[in-house]
């Protein structure tokens, strides 16, 4: 079935169009209906007390179990957590006797409260080099994301971590793999191994290690939200989060921050509703910083996630299943003014199943991808964004925008610039993907169609970069795109590269210039083409510190039987590293 919507879908459709996104979008909790307060002092504290200001509980995990039971009692609860770093778990879940009366946990000092999945480990024994401390853990590797997942290499399923006064160690996976600023879990021997980073005086270092993966989740309790607060170092799976909202309805997420996790920060999944995610950070996760999953009326405001997908790289895994933002199957959502850069792997992926999309001035810079938008239905606008340096792995059929398979796509007043090979490209299979819609159960073979380029300025800052790619999807794909495209009011520039179009007409791989893009297309009769457009200063961005990448030209790993394979690798500067 080649088209993919119904008379009476295209109906509801554009009624939705119509409908404004803060309808759809966003948490609206009625704090002024929490009566009852729950203070919590780690240090000074005690869980037998009752949790008033003058005698604080210790622990968050005990302030959640008696608000869930003020909740029982038809009573909002606030818990007010004074600094410090609290090293627990804490869960609520939806029970019978659940109420719509909200819970908020919030810092007293909004980034004074840690929530860590690691313990300070001391009595260490040193050995020339290595320090040495029983293990008492034998996690083995974590189960593989099944097929049709790429190969996942040994290092990826690992959910070791240890930091030295904040700062982690690389792991590795053999005693004689090791060197400064490095770690070997000896599980056989029971034995951790730690190599410090030279100059460490390991007598009054801080070491962390992480014990704990989960350390936030909400089973399907409504209103509640989290303020302030940071959550480190869970050393979660791949595939899992170190804070989980799943089935909630009405959740807040206010200033908070999800750094340094094994997999991924903050996910929403199991129909989750209403949320806000607003002026909050996931930085520096293994996997993926922000992550939704069959989910509608979202609101991300002002949300950064940046330098994400460490664990995926160390097995030359950049686009599974990874991200700064990772999108799949939501609905009726809103991001305004989110921030992607130096992940390595995809700053934004939307991927199956998105649809009623509106997103505003993102910027996503210095990303190894830039924006994936992938078998996707639409509508999506994405606009007055900055896509800038994106696709720092150089691949040839990748860009600051990607389209594969997705339609009824806007962008408009964005800024495509110096994303190095391509400014926007199209991949895809072309016989379409099929998907299928979680709410109406209404399935679609998808195809890039109905796409709108409109006020945006789409220029390279190389004379060998290209600003559009299709190379591939000819025939009937290549049509269906071209016959539907709207362009105009744009931008073009491409310093000396004359022919800055790759068409998949009259051959594969065709190069053409913009006067011939205009009357193939029949588009772009009112935009202008330049050689030169400067770099705006939104996307002059510099890294936390100086680091460098490794990659490999085998970006989803390669499998080999009874042979050898031959991979070329090589390194990314960031942030001036030389």
């Amino acid at each position: 079935m080649r088209r993919r919507r119904s008379v009476s879908a295209l109906i509801t459709f554009f009624t939705l169009c119509l409908i404004p996104s803060t309808v759809w979008s966003q948490a609206n909790v009625n704090e002024s209906l929490e009566t009852a307060s729950l203070y919590v002092d780690g240090t000074h504290g005690s869980d037998s007390n009752p949790g008033t200001q003058l005698q604080p509980l210790a622990t968050i995990s005990q302030a959640a179990s008696l608000a869930m039971n003020n909740n029982e009692q038809n009573v909002g609860t606030r818990v007010i957590i004074n600094p410090g770093t609290y090293r627990e778990a804490i869960a609520i879940n939806k029970m019978y006797k659940s109420t719509s009366l909200p819970i908020t946990f919030q810092a007293s000092k909004t980034g004074t409260v840690i929530v860590s999945g690691a313990d300070v480990w001391t009595g260490w024994s040193q050995s020339g080099n290595f320090y040495t401390h029983a293990w008492p853990y034998h996690w083995g590797t974590c189960a593989p994301i099944p097929a049709p997942a790429p190969l996942q290499q040994e290092i990826m399923l690992r959910q070791e971590m240890i930091f030295i006064n904040g700062t982690p160690l690389t792991q590795v996976l053999s005693k004689t793999a090791m060197q400064p600023a490095t770690f070997f879990a000896d599980e056989s021997n029971s034995t951790i191994y730690v190599w410090p980073a030279s100059g460490t005086d390991m007598a009054t270092a801080t070491v962390e290690v992480a014990t704990q993966p989960a350390l936030f989740t909400d089973q399907a309790q409504a209103n509640v939200v989290l303020r302030g607060l940071s959550f480190q170092h869970a050393n979660t799976c791949r595939d899992y989060a170190a804070v989980n909202f799943s089935g909630t309805t009405n959740v807040l997420v206010d200033t908070d921050s999800f750094n340094w996790n094994n997999a991924s920060g903050l996910w929403f999944s199991g129909s989750s509703q209403n949320f806000t995610v607003q002026n909050s950070v996931a930085n520096h996760n293994g996997q993926k910083g922000f992550a939704s999953h069959q989910v509608k009326y979202g609101l991300w405001q002002s949300d950064t996630a940046n330098y994400n997908n460490w664990r995926g790289a160390q097995g030359t895994l950049y686009t599974y299943d990874a991200g700064g933002f990772r999108l799949f199957l939501d609905h009726h959502s809103t991001f305004n003014n989110v921030v992607a850069l130096f992940n390595q792997t995809q700053g934004v992926h939307f991927d199956t199943d998105n649809e009623n999309m509106t997103i505003s001035a993102p910027l996503l810079a210095n990303n190894l991808y830039g924006f994936l938008l992938e078998a996707s239905q639409g509508p999506i606008t994405v606009s007055n964004g900055y896509f800038c340096s994106n696709n720092m792995v150089n691949q040839v059929n990748v860009g600051g925008f990607d389209f594969r398979n997705s339609s009824y796509a806007t962008l408009t007043g964005n800024v495509f610039y110096g994303n190095l090979v391509n400014q926007i490209t199209i991949n895809g299979i072309e016989s379409g993907i099929a998907v299928t819609n979680w709410e109406t159960g209404q399935t679609y073979n998808l195809f890039t169609d109905h796409v709108t380029l409109s006020k945006n300025t789409i220029a390279t800052n190389s004379n060998t970069s290209r600003t559009f790619y299709d190379a591939n999807l000819a025939s009937t794909s290549w049509t269906d795109f071209v016959t539907t495209l709207s362009s105009e009011n744009n931008v073009w520039s491409a310093g000396g590269n004359t022919t800055p179009f790759i068409v998949p007409t009259p051959k594969m791989k065709s190069r053409i210039s913009f006067p011939t893009w205009q009357s193939l297309t029949l588009q772009d009769k009112d935009s202008s083409y330049g050689t030169s457009v400067d770099e705006p200063s939104q996307c002059n961005v510099s890294p936390d510190g100086p680091d460098f990448w490794l990659l490999s030209n085998y970006l989803n790993g390669v499998t080999v039987s009874g042979g050898q394979a031959q991979f070329t690798v090589s390194t990314v500067s960031v942030g001036g590293l030389t």
